[in-house]
């Protein structure tokens, strides 16, 4: 395949927008990352390992279910941009300012209050992530063409990773220097605040149909489910979601690695000093973003796919065999890779298996299969890992993770490949 051409201008400033945006994005999420800081400040105030789990459960139901609605409520093309920024700044970003609150007031709360209300509040900014995902997922896919798209989401998630990088860092080095458990409001206070800078940055974005004199219809919802079992009667569609299920449930242990690395099995870290380390996890996924974009553009995104299920077969393998510092790094850092993976060549995936003409529909149901599929998996590691050990859940995750790497190989294909295959038989 052809190496991407040079970058219109208007492309080139969405580009900028976008990687600037994102990389306060990124800063912000990672002062208050679900991983380390919500785990560790959840289990400050006394969560048990169930409720950790628990975490994993609320980062994917939350984020996948809502999508169907903000189908609906953001399906005006012409005013899209200006709906999904509101949206951010009204009804997504005060939730962890709640959170920051009943913190700091946790004297008058009981300590499993303030542990119901801290999830509860990360649950809502979830969903209000869910809301918009799709949405917004169209909304890049419409700026930029597939001979560049890749490249740009790369670029932009490069950037998120990096300063995500810096986040973690920073929180880390505020969990050691600062109060336990005050610093978790400063932390979320100031991730709400960069998360309000970040969102105004896409104002600038150039989107062209801010200047359509027509909205197109929104379409009804017999044609959004006729789109759905179109989607799904694609056998490649159907088999990159069934890989896709395999490599969720094989890495749902996530919120389970700091809980690891806190206990004497992986070695008794600190908090501060596992949140520290886990800033490799934004390290690696800078590197894959900004490697598996562009090489998804030239080659295909099937091949980010394989790279990020070797990572988490690296990453389970990594937390059965060693411990202490360099493991807690080399497990967050492999962990990185597969979320850089799972954005950048998950998304491209998810574009490009598009049987039809309305994407967001595509991105919708496959958005609820996963869903559907893995929004209980973390709970029940979470579960399985009270009940017997850690290492039994690490194995069972390894396992499932290599089963992903298999089906992912022999039954899933490279989209381009399918669509120059089928134009040349017409």
């Amino acid at each position: 395949m052809k190496a991407p051409r040079a970058m219109p201008p208007r492309d080139r400033r969405n580009a900028v927008c976008f990687c600037a945006g994102e990389a306060l994005w990124g800063f912000a999420a990672s002062l208050m990352a679900s991983a380390t800081v919500l785990s560790m400040c959840l289990r400050h105030f006394g969560a048990d390992e169930r409720m950790i789990g628990a975490i994993g459960t609320v980062d994917t139901a939350a984020v996948l279910f809502p999508q169907i609605f903000g189908m609906y409520l953001f399906s005006s093309k012409r005013n899209r941009k200006r709906r999904l920024i509101l949206w951010h700044l009204i009804c997504m970003i005060p939730f962890v300012w709640l959170a920051a609150v009943a913190i700091l007031h946790c004297e008058r709360l009981s300590p499993r209050a303030v542990r119901w209300v801290v999830l509860g509040c990360w649950a809502g900014f979830m969903s209000n992530i869910g809301l918009v995902l799709a949405a917004w997922s169209d909304w890049v896919a419409h700026l930029f063409e597939t001979r560049i798209r890749g490249t740009v989401f790369g670029l932009a998630m490069f950037a998120s990773a990096l300063s995500g990088t810096g986040g973690g860092l920073l929180a880390g080095t505020l969990l050691a220097k600062l109060e336990q458990p005050r610093v978790f409001a400063w932390l979320y206070l100031a991730g709400g605040a960069c998360a309000c800078l970040s969102i105004v940055t896409f104002w600038r974005v150039d989107d062209p149909a801010d200047r359509d004199p027509e909205d197109p219809r929104r379409p009804r919802f017999g044609e959004m489910l006729a789109r759905f079992r179109e989607s799904l009667a694609d056998v490649n569609f159907r088999n990159f979601l069934v890989a896709r299920i395999l490599s969720s449930a094989g890495f749902c242990i996530v919120p389970l690695i700091a809980y690891h690395f806190s206990s004497a099995e992986g070695g008794g870290l600190s908090g501060d000093r596992i949140v520290r380390l886990g800033a490799a996890t934004t390290a690696g996924s800078a590197l894959s973003n900004l490697l598996l974009g562009r090489l998804g553009d030239r080659h295909g995104h099937r091949l980010g796919l394989l790279a990020g299920s070797v990572a988490q077969i690296g990453t389970l393998t990594v937390l059965l065999a060693l411990t202490g510092p360099s493991a807690c790094l080399t497990a967050y850092f492999l962990a990185g890779i597969v979320i850089g993976s799972s954005l950048v060549s998950h998304q491209n995936m998810m574009f490009e298996t598009c049987p039809h003409d309305q994407r967001i529909a595509h991105l919708t149901v496959g958005s609820l299969v996963l869903g559907v599929f893995t929004s209980l998996l973390p709970l029940a590691a979470g579960a399985a890992a009270k009940r017997w050990d850690l290492r039994t859940v690490f194995s069972a995750a390894l396992c499932v993770s290599i089963a992903a790497l298999i089906w992912l190989l022999l039954r899933v294909k490279e989209p381009r490949v399918l669509l120059a295959r089928n134009a040349q038989y017409r």
